[in-house]
């Protein structure tokens, strides 16, 4: 390219300082080169530049030693046996340096974004572009690996919070601001307290600002910072009793099931009454359920009942008559991807049992693709939606 098109105020945006670093030319230069080799033409121009500077930031982070995407696969291999989802590493791949297969994932994860935001689709993760252009790029950052300058102000960056403002800059722009978790957070950033920023899990695995430091560093002095470490709120004594009580209702009703498949309302009410031992009356029946066709209740003892709507076909439970094999080959992966279509808890449940077998991509391909990465999709589709409870 003989024009730049990424500037260094560009560059500044994913950093978490404003005075330009020795190093930060050179990557605006290997960003403006990855732009100009960027032929994914159906991705809008803003997204294609943010994605040549994620793949410049993803080289800056393995030779500064910053640890973000070491921490992300390392997270990964421990929830799901493998450094990354979707593709398959083999002996080649060395965890700290590049990879051809990172940088497949750093596409898809910039696409699918946002191809979310603005299309409402889902991208698929072998989509023979995003192979294409892993190789583009990677031939770039391999030639590149062996010049490019340590960012000295990011190495080891999170071992200390130093002081008070220093901490809240670094946790602001690891919430999302970074190239690993901005975009996830594109949508909702403007939207978000500052202390908010502790109960929203943010980039590719959802994981909570606790989290991404434990993964960062050993050092004791983050657990200093207010609210960063702050555990999950007392449940007041009453309802923990309530919610005991729904339990041990629910359980004697169903002679030992936790899950119950009800079909229409008429039966939901039934149950309500019956079994839960609720007050007859619309006060306590849910009268503004008849709409819907049928209902998912499930239990558990610390949290009472929770109640999902009109996915019971998508569901493959033996104890489900109403699942239809054809409806959840249609629609079981929304279960995966839609805010609040199914309650978390239920679709951990879901996953852990194997019981959306259908489920695959809208287009109807990679059944197996879907089934062996489904926690993943759903933590990345869903965020505080998923691991918000």
């Amino acid at each position: 390219m003989n024009k730049l098109q990424i500037y260094t105020n560009d560059w500044l945006k994913i950093h978490p300082y404003t005075a330009v670093q020795p190093s930060d030319s050179y990557f605006v230069n290997l960003s403006n080169k990855l732009y100009g080799a960027c032929t994914l033409t159906t991705l809008p121009d803003i997204f294609r530049k943010k994605l040549s500077m994620y793949i410049a930031a993803y080289l800056e982070d393995q030779i500064s030693e910053l640890g973000l995407w070491q921490s992300f696969t390392a997270e990964h291999k421990r929830l799901y046996g493998k450094y990354l989802p979707f593709y398959p590493t083999n002996s080649n791949y060395v965890a700290d340096e590049i990879n051809e297969e990172d940088i497949r994932f750093i596409i898809w994860n910039t696409w699918q974004k946002a191809a979310s935001l603005h299309e409402k689709t889902y991208i698929n993760p072998n989509e023979h572009a995003i192979e294409e252009q892993a190789g583009i790029f990677y031939g770039i950052l391999e030639e590149a690996y062996e010049n490019a300058p340590e960012n000295e102000s990011l190495n080891h960056y999170f071992d200390h919070p130093g002081t008070a403002v220093e901490a809240d800059r670094k946790l602001t722009w690891l919430f999302g601001d970074n190239y690993l978790t901005e975009p996830s957070m594109l949508p909702y950033i403007e939207q978000i307290a500052p202390n908010d920023r502790f109960i929203v899990p943010v980039g590719p695995l959802a994981l909570f600002l606790h989290e991404w430091i434990s993964l960062l560093t050993t050092s004791d002095a983050w657990k200093q910072i207010n609210g960063l470490f702050t555990g999950n709120p007392e449940i007041p004594q009453e309802i923990q009793d309530k919610n005991r009580e729904i339990y041990r209702n629910f359980i004697e009703g169903t002679n030992g099931k936790r899950i119950v498949y009800l079909n229409g309302y008429t039966e939901l009410r039934r149950f309500l009454v019956n079994v839960l031992k609720w007050q007859d009356d619309d006060n306590h029946t849910l009268p503004q359920m008849k709409e819907y066709k049928n209902f998912i209740l499930m239990t558990e003892p610390e949290k009472g009942v929770l109640l999902a709507k009109d996915i019971c076909e998508y569901i493959a439970d033996r104890e489900n008559p109403l699942y239809d094999s054809e409806k959840a080959q249609a629609n079981a992966f929304r279960m995966l991807t839609e805010e609040m279509l199914c309650p978390p808890d239920l679709l951990i449940h879901c996953i852990n049992n194997k019981l959306i077998p259908d489920a695959q991509l809208p287009d109807g391909t990679e059944k197996e693709l879907v089934q062996q990465n489904a926690d993943f999709i759903a933590r990345h589709s869903l965020l505080y939606y998923y691991r918000g409870d």
